[in-house]
This record gives C-alpha cells, structure tokens and sequence, in this order.
C-alpha cells in the first residue's frame, strides 16, 4: 500500500481486513392509519477478520472504501456502516429443537473461540453514499459516482482525517463534533439558512435546544439576518433569553396580566434551572415582562381591502344596473393603475396603500359615483369608502398597534429587532399569524425589495402543515402559507426552518422543500419511514437514530453539507450552556 493510502485508511495496526461478501437489497414496508409505505435500498454485506479492537471500533458510526477498478483505474466506493454481527461458523447451526446439554456445549465452544479462531469473523452492514475515491497527485479526491463493487473486493476502513476531508466544509461553520471521530463537523451555514432545514425528534430529544442554537450561530454569522420564532410551547424566551435581552422582542396574541402570569407560562429546562437555579431565571423573566412583551394583536386594521371595491363593480356590471358601465371601466382603470402599474394585490388592505395610491383611488371611485343613482346601494357604498380613504390621509401619527401585517412591513424595512419571539399558545391563533404574516412578507418582498435576510422558524410545524389540512381549525390557509413561503422564498431571501416530532402529520409536499434535516430518536417505524421515503434515504441508517442520546442527531443535507445526502452522527453543541454563561456573566 502506498503511504498516501496509509493516511487514508486505518488499518487499527493491521487487525482490520475485510472483504465484500456481497450487495443485496433490502425493502420494508410500514402501515399507519389506512396509508402505507415501501422503502428499498442496496446493502453491502461487508466480512471482516475478528478481533476485539475492531469489534469495539466498528460500533461507532463508520465509513469503509471498496476496492474497485474502474477504465484500469483504482476507485473506491464509499459505503457507510451501519450495522455489526458478530459471526462464528457454529451459530447456524444452533436453533431450539437442540437439546439443551448440546445447545451449551455450543455456545461455550463459540465463546472460547472469539479472537483465537479462524471461524469467527464480523459481517458489517453498509449502505452506500454515492460517492468514490481517486488517488489524484498524490491527494485523495472526491466525487459522485454509482460504481458497483464487485464481491471479493478489498475493503478498507477510513482514517478520522480522510472523514474530515471527505465531509467537513472547509472554512465552514462548526455545529457540532462527529461522533465516533471527535471530529469538528463543519457546514455552509449560508446554504442551511436559504434552502431551509428541519429538525424531527421524539419529546425530550431537544429540538428546541438544538434549533435555538443554530438560530444562535446564524445570528452571529450574518448581521444582515432578522429572524421570527413561533414559539406555541412558551420555550424560546428562555432558550434564547440572553439574546433577548440584548434587544430582542417578544410577542403573544394572549392576555397576560402579571410578570407571575408569564414566568408561569414559560417552560423552563430541567438541566438550565440546575445550572442557574430557578428563581434567577424567574427574576429574568420577571424583568423581560417588565421591559415590554408586547400585545400582537390580531384585529385587522386595515378593514377593507381592493378585492372589497372589486367586488362591489363586479356585481354593479353583473346586474346591468344604473352605473354598470362607468363601473365596468372604473375595473379596467383599477386593474392598470393599481395592479399592474402599482404592483398592489386584491389583498392589499386601503390602509397599506401610500398617500398617491389613495388620492388616485379616491377620484376613481368619485367619478364612478358619478354615473350612479343617487338611491343606489353602490353609491352609498363608495361614498364610505372615499369618506375612509379622505379620513385616513388626514389622520396625525401615533403609536400604531402591532398586527402581523405590520410587522412583515417592520421586518423587510429592516425596523424591526433582528429577534423576534411570538409566544402563542392557541395553535388556532398561531396559524392565523402565521398565513397572515408569510403572505404579507411575500407581498412585500415582492414589492419593497429583498436586501433584508429573513429567517421564519416554526417550531410545533405540525400545527401549521398537517398532511390533512382542514377549513375549521384554519389549517387549509396556513399549508398554502408554508408551501408557498418553502417554494418561493429563497428568490426573496426569505427563509424557512421547522422543528416537530409528528413526521408522519406533515404535508409531504412541504416536508420536500428541506434541503437539510436533523433527525433524532423516532420511536415509531412509520415515522422513519417517511423521512426515509421523503429524503431518499436508507432505512438502516435512521434505525440508528434509536442508539441516540440527548443532544446527538443524524444530521443530512442537500446543499448545506460538503458532500450530498451523506449521513452524518453528530453531538451538537448546547444552547443551555450558552444562556447560562451569558447570565452569569
């Protein structure tokens, strides 16, 4: 072997030889609640000679390269482990119809014969990554490729610095350590933030530890990024609490009338409140709600919108009454001069027109009115309108209620904190916010521009895009708000993260628009099955996901990682840590 090789692979001083026994193809199928799901994928079965140093190696998450040769060029093909048996010759041959004395007999021939036997070996079981390996100018080098290997092939282990090279994003941002490498894994945080990402885990795997610290990290990263946390659990307050004292905002759709009230409502960290202890977390909440966590209110104010007068003319014209004809016109000049000349929607509300846009829709309405009886509803109708418009332009400034309307506008025009918390607990009120708040942000960033960075997180996303949305609990409007925030989004540098522990209650059409997820313990098959199904990814590999401890994710992306779809175990930094050293300090 030459040397450039030796660094590459870890031979565990010359105990790991392994060949490949042979590929085969693994399907599942799961059912949940009347649907059902098929997942298959190649698996390479891998064998290599025992002995208890590989044993013990091989149960860390692992990457093993298959000889391969390929135009009389030495490749190799990258397969990841995920799974190790222990094998001696005997033990197929051992079932319960054996009688005991010789079932024993066995099992203690088997035992005394491991790593001082020929008969025993390791099978490894490997899912393949789509990339391989060339020797290039004395440097290995990596691309895509689906070369099968050919049974028989050497197999060799790769070295911590040959994973580091083949995954870590040079000069990228660290979001955790590799597990089993105690490798600093690195990532284009960029690309997380753009093409958005999810975070799926059982309660008490830590999604919300987890998503507060990337949103952290993000925010240290790019100035130019603002962010709005919907927050329905009443924990991101604290996970993020010092961030928020440093000029963040916090929001609730809920009548809260004592700091008691709202420390009370807030869900504090086991872990954090024996770091900090619980009263100083309370007299910093205490003090958060006393410096202003404001009222988001939920009333429209903008009252009428042009979709209001469009209607109105529409069925002036469809009734052939007195004025349809000056109606039918006064449709066209609205349609050229506010639509396509001024760039406003249906849905734009009279309020959020500018000063201009108000005087010219005041004249068109008065010289409508023109043409239409005096005893006419639609007369009557737009003389009010026109009393509104005239009132609002002379109307003095004061304060002005926050609704999600006009923090979109706070937001793209860069008035707003860079951190904004909304703690809604009704999930009805939540969606309602939510539809109201992407959709006018889209609208504006369409509109005003896109300099400004924003980043939506959506913690709880099953409350916002089940698979089975309904008109009743309004969540019809907030899967069409999300669906359209994931797919059109990016253009207007506006950006989508979400965190949940119901994969199998999410829209999958929604659920596709990730291009980065983290994964964490999932008890039920089902939900694997979806993540596996929707990320094209191999179902043994999220079977490890159960050997997860708190604070350890599988970690997959698109765009983000250095290489694509290639699993990843990680130990992520913790946000509590980072809180309770702020405080203390």
């Amino acid at each position: 072997m030459e040397s450039q090789e030796k660094d590459f692979f870890d031979s565990l001083e010359g105990e790991f030889e392994a060949r490949l026994k042979m590929v085969t193809r693994t399907t599942r199928t799961s059912k949940s609640d009347g649907r059902e799901l098929t997942v298959s994928n190649p698996l390479a079965i891998i064998e290599a000679r025992f002995s208890y140093k590989v044993l013990d190696r091989l149960l860390s998450p692992n990457f093993v390269a298959i000889e391969r040769s390929v135009d009389g060029e030495k490749r190799y093909v990258m397969y990841e482990v995920v799974a190790v048996n222990p094998t001696h010759y005997q033990l197929p041959g051992i079932d319960s119809s054996m009688p005991t004395l010789l079932r024993k007999e066995y099992l203690d021939t088997i035992n005394e014969s491991w790593g001082k036997s020929q008969e025993t070996w390791i099978d490894l079981a490997a899912v393949p990554t789509s990339y391989c390996a060339k020797l290039e100018n004395g440097s290995f080098e990596f691309a895509r490729a689906s070369y099968a290997p050919l049974p028989g092939a050497k197999a060799w282990l790769l070295s911590k610095p040959a994973v580091e090279k083949f995954l870590c994003v040079g000069g990228g941002v660290e979001i955790g350590s590799m597990v089993g490498f105690d490798i600093p894994f690195t990532v284009d945080m960029d690309s997380m933030i753009r093409y958005h990402m999810g975070a799926f885990g059982f309660t008490g795997a830590g999604k919300s530890n987890l998503t507060s610290g990337l949103l952290r990290t993000a925010l240290a990263r790019d100035p130019q990024l603002a962010a709005v946390v919907f927050d329905i659990a009443g924990e991101y307050a604290v996970n993020l609490l010092d961030l928020i004292k440093g000029g963040a905002k916090v929001y609730t759709t809920e009548i809260i009338d004592s700091a008691q009230e709202f420390v009370s409502s807030q869900a504090i960290p086991e872990t954090l409140e024996a770091t900090l202890g619980r009263d100083r977390i309370e007299r910093e909440l205490t003090t958060l709600y006393k410096a202003g966590v404001e009222r988001l209110s939920l009333q429209d104010t903008g009252g009428i919108d042009l979709a209001w007068i469009q209607s109105l003319l529409q069925g002036t014209v469809d009734s052939g009454r007195t004025g349809g004809t000056s109606a039918k016109i006064g449709l066209t000049r609205l349609t050229m001069s506010f639509y396509e000349r001024r760039g406003y929607r249906p849905s734009t509300r009279l309020t959020d027109l500018d000063d201009g846009a108000k005087g010219e829709l005041s004249v068109l309405l008065k010289d409508i009115n023109q043409s239409v009886n005096e005893r006419a509803g639609l007369r009557a109708d737009l003389d009010l309108i026109v009393k509104m418009l005239e009132a609002t332009e002379a109307l003095p400034s004061g304060p002005t209620r926050v609704t999600p309307e006009v923090l979109a506008e706070q937001l793209v025009r860069g008035t707003a904190p860079r951190l904004n918390i909304l703690y809604m607990p009704d999930p009805h009120n939540a969606r309602s916010v939510a539809t109201r708040l992407i959709r006018r942000l889209l609208f504006l960033k369409k509109k005003v521009g896109n300099k400004q960075r924003l980043l939506v997180l959506l913690d709880e996303a099953q409350e916002y895009i089940p698979d089975e949305p309904t008109d009743r609990d309004f969540t019809r409007e907030s899967n069409l708000a999300v669906e359209q925030l994931l797919r059109q989004g990016r253009k207007y540098r506006l950006h989508c993260w979400m965190a949940t522990q119901r994969v199998a209650r999410l829209n999958v059409n929604a659920l596709q628009q990730l291009h980065s997820y983290f994964v964490s313990t999932l008890p039920r098959m089902y939900d694997r099955m979806v993540i596996a199904d929707a990320f094209a990814l191999p179902y043994e590999v999220l079977e490890k996901s159960a050997e997860l401890g708190t604070g350890e994710w599988l970690f997959v992306s698109f765009k983000a990682a250095k290489q694509r779809n290639v699993p990843v175990f990680l130990k992520t930094e913790n946000n509590e840590k980072s809180v309770a050293d702020s405080l203390k300090s």
